[in-house]
C-alpha cells in the first residue's frame, strides 16, 4: 500500500466514532420493603406511539447504553420491584409470554425477610425506562 494510501485509512481510523462500554449488569433487586410484597407494584407497558419501534427494550442495567435483553409489547403485565437513583428506570419482573407462568408465579407476590436480594426466580428480569410503564396496582 502507497504511503498516502496508509495516510487516508489512518485519518479515516480516527475519525470513526469511538463507540462506549456497555455499562455491566446490574441485577434487579427484591425484597427488602418490610411487610410488603417483594415487589410491591404491578406495572404495564404504556400503548407506544403509531410509527415507532412498537416495543420497549428490557436492558441489563439501568443505561441506553446497557445491552439489550428483550422486547416488550404494549399492554405487557410487569412487576414493579425496584427504581433507579435517578429515577429514570424501573427494575421489573415478568413472566416469559409462552411459559404458561403468569405474574404471580414469579415468586415475588410476599413479604422478603431482610435486606433486598438480587431476584433468582424464574420469571425474566431487567430494567426497563420508566417513561414507558404505568402503575396498575400497589
Amino acid at each position: 500500500m502507497t504511503r498516502p494510501a496508509l495516510l487516508a485509512c489512518a485519518a479515516l481510523t480516527l475519525a470513526l466514532p469511538v463507540r462506549a462500554e456497555a455499562p455491566p449488569a446490574r441485577p434487579v433487586l427484591v425484597g427488602g420493603y418490610g411487610d410488603l410484597d417483594a415487589c410491591p407494584s404491578m406495572g404495564a407497558i404504556i400503548p407506544l406511539r403509531k410509527g415507532g419501534d412498537g416495543y420497549v427494550a428490557v436492558r441489563a442495567a439501568p443505561s441506553r447504553k446497557a445491552r439489550e435483553l428483550d422486547r416488550l409489547k404494549s399492554g405487557r403485565e410487569l412487576l414493579l420491584c425496584q427504581a433507579s437513583e435517578d429515577g429514570a428506570w424501573v427494575g421489573v419482573i415478568y413472566p416469559e409470554p409462552f411459559g404458561g407462568a403468569g405474574p404471580g408465579d414469579c415468586g415475588v407476590s410476599q413479604s422478603a425477610e431482610g435486606p433486598p436480594r438480587p431476584y433468582d426466580g424464574v420469571c425474566l428480569s431487567g430494567w426497563v425506562a420508566r417513561r414507558y410503564v404505568v402503575v396498575t396496582a400497589g
